[in-house]
């Protein structure tokens, strides 16, 4: 039985439902999300914050044994990284059969990572399922939206519904950390 959500993020369920975009703070930056069963929306979010190199589309888990539903060919190398690295940590591992199509990369790959903002938590709990996001950034922006006053008016106006908690503060500094198993079986960090 879950608890009611705090004021500060109550719509951003049924916004996330009804196929909108939710602004919300992560663990390290502030990031656009949608639905991933709702693929109207997860084309608006590429629109408003295109994948690029510095801007890559995350499936964000509550869990890692959702995870491991979503992408059951996880090497076992990257699975423990998963587990034991404390702070977000980006895997880029086989994309299993339920990714969206769009999300997948020349090599077969998906960027995953599981949420560490107990908030973000929450809605993928509840949702139960990943959320697809971006870094809240349009197009051609260099700047890491690490405080809600970076975020460009575009990106904010797109926006269906934006979460009201950690506006004022800097909630990281860079990107996470991408990992994955190259062709020897050693894990990588490619950025």
């Amino acid at each position: 039985m879950h608890h009611p959500f705090p004021p500060l993020g109550s719509r951003a369920l049924s916004t996330l439902h009804a196929g909108g975009l939710v602004l919300l703070p992560t663990a390290n930056l502030w990031r656009l999300v949608a639905h991933v069963h709702q693929p109207a929306a997860v084309d608006r979010l590429f629109s408003v914050c295109p994948p690029s190199l510095s801007n890559r589309p995350e499936l964000i888990f509550a869990d890692a044994d959702t995870l491991r539903k979503w992408c059951p060919k996880i090497p076992p190398r990257l699975d423990i990284l998963l587990e034991f690295h404390k702070r977000p940590v980006t895997l880029l591992v086989p994309a299993g059969k339920n990714v969206p199509l769009r999300m997948v990369d020349q090599r077969g790959e998906v960027a995953v990572r599981l949420a560490h903002d107990s908030f973000c938590y929450r809605i993928c709990e509840d949702l139960e399922a990943p959320v697809v996001s971006c870094c809240a950034m349009g197009p051609g922006v260099k700047d890491l939206p690490v405080r809600f006053g970076k975020i460009r008016s575009d990106v904010l106006r797109a926006s269906s519904y934006t979460v009201a908690r950690r506006q004022r503060e800097d909630i990281g500094k860079q990107l996470c950390v991408i990992a994955r198993l190259n062709d020897a079986g050693e894990i990588e960090f490619p950025r």
